[in-house]
């Protein structure tokens, strides 16, 4: 009788393990979707040797900028730039291969810091990349304190004031990326995504409207600068469907906004 009891405690011991193990690995699953860690500068997420070489059997991407490139709301994990990897893959009879640098809060200054390091990863992998990516100047426009909640990112972004501040600051860091960038790799493809308003539902004056236009419109004149960098705008895509294409914190896409991004770069570099 007692050792009957003593393996039917042993078993619920281990029953009881289990479900803890499953509860605590299935939520650090859900986080990681939800709210997926940013790779500090230097630390790109392919899983591959830093000193790829520029072959021509094989394409590689390398993708830089904030959490739009860390493809933050995307609950497939891909955000554009691995939806972008992936429709390539489709298309071209070669190998594909994406290093990520993808930062979730960064701003320009932070970028060109990153991007102009000689002691970084990211210029040694941007001098060897076909194709470059960027994403960058949500953060430096739309800035939200770190304590504060997605669903409760509005209203910051609603001081088109501190929007009209910052931008000239930042249009100008945006102008050095790109040149060091182009520098860097003057071979590469360079696609930069302008930005779009996720708070239009929310702007009927269309006040925020006007000073990404305005951002947008820089940026082009930037990018014309560089005869291998191209920037594909994002604006319109979002400004009809805003629920339908972004993800719970009103700021970020989801699957199907990504995919649309992804689709259009897709279009850029054919």
């Amino acid at each position: 009788m007692t050792s009957t009891r003593l393996l039917w405690r042993i078993a619920g011991l281990a029953a009881l393990l289990s479900t803890l193990l499953f509860v605590f690995g299935f939520a650090y699953a859900v986080r990681d979707i939800l709210y997926p860690q940013a790779a500090g500068p230097g630390q790109a997420e392919e899983a591959a040797p830093v000193d790829h070489t520029k072959e021509p059997d094989k394409l590689q991407i390398v993708a830089i900028g904030d959490s739009l490139t860390k493809g933050l709301g995307d609950t497939t994990g891909e955000g554009y730039v691995g939806k972008v990897k992936r429709g390539l893959e489709k298309t071209l009879d070669k190998p594909v291969f994406l290093w990520n640098y993808g930062v979730n809060g960064i701003r320009t200054n932070e970028l060109l810091q990153y991007v102009t390091d000689p002691k970084s990863e990211i210029p040694q992998s941007l001098r060897k990349a076909d194709i470059i990516l960027i994403t960058i100047g949500g953060n430096d426009l739309f800035q939200f304190s770190q304590t504060q909640k997605p669903g409760d990112a509005t209203q910051p972004a609603l001081n088109f004031n501190n929007v009209r501040k910052q931008m000239p600051e930042a249009q100008e860091r945006l102008g050095k990326i790109f040149a060091a960038v182009a520098e860097l790799n003057p071979k590469a493809s360079i696609v930069y995504l302008g930005l779009y308003h996720p708070f239009l539902d929310y702007d009927p004056a269309r006040e925020g409207s006007r000073l990404l236009g305005q951002w947008n419109a820089k940026a082009y004149e930037l990018a014309n600068r560089h005869p291998n960098i191209t920037v594909v705008p994002t604006y319109d895509l979002f400004e009809k469907q805003l629920n339908q294409y972004l993800y719970s914190d009103h700021f970020h896409p989801n699957a199907e906004g990504y995919e649309r991004m992804a689709q259009r770069v897709l279009q850029a570099l054919q």
